[in-house]
């Protein structure tokens, strides 16, 4: 049953114009190399793992691979530089996985040091950056470096 009730709108209905404030994260480019560098840690740990070269243990972090890659690792009945076939494999894997061309057995060593430090730095600048996302300092790296790491971590 309907019941005729009289009323009077307060207002007219016009549409009132929506008023966002569009914030910009400055640390937006600071979260994407955060990104890179954990996956393409994530990716380099494995594929060492992968090769299946690496006896009696798996690799749980960037530390124990450069540990093996510089030869510091008790591996029984190889003589000489130790640490020379994991590098040749891990560039060897790189080749193959993700088709990245200029990383050899001499400078291997510096990609995954490469990704310790943006890894670090960049988790430094998250730690310093106080819960404010207006300002984001610089992180230098070089160029080609992020783009065989964005190879790695699948980032293009």
């Amino acid at each position: 049953m309907a019941q005729h009730v009289g009323y009077d709108l307060i207002r007219t209905t016009e549409p009132m114009p929506r008023q966002t404030r569009f914030k910009r994260d400055r640390m937006a480019p600071i979260t994407t190399l955060n990104r890179i560098a954990t996956v393409a840690s994530e990716r380099i740990i494995l594929m060492l793992n992968n090769t299946e070269m690496v006896k009696d243990v798996r690799l749980k972090s960037m530390n124990d691979v450069l540990r093996y890659l510089n030869g510091q690792h008790d591996d029984v009945g190889l003589s000489g530089d130790r640490g020379d076939f994991y590098r040749r494999k891990l560039a060897e894997q790189m080749y193959l996985n993700f088709s990245i061309q200029g990383v050899d057995h001499t400078n291997v060593v510096s990609v995954v040091e490469a990704v310790i430090m943006l890894e670090r730095e960049t988790r430094n600048t998250f730690a310093n950056s106080k819960q404010s996302r207006d300002w984001a300092p610089s992180v230098q790296i070089d160029e080609t470096i992020l783009d065989i790491l964005t190879r790695i971590a699948g980032i293009f």
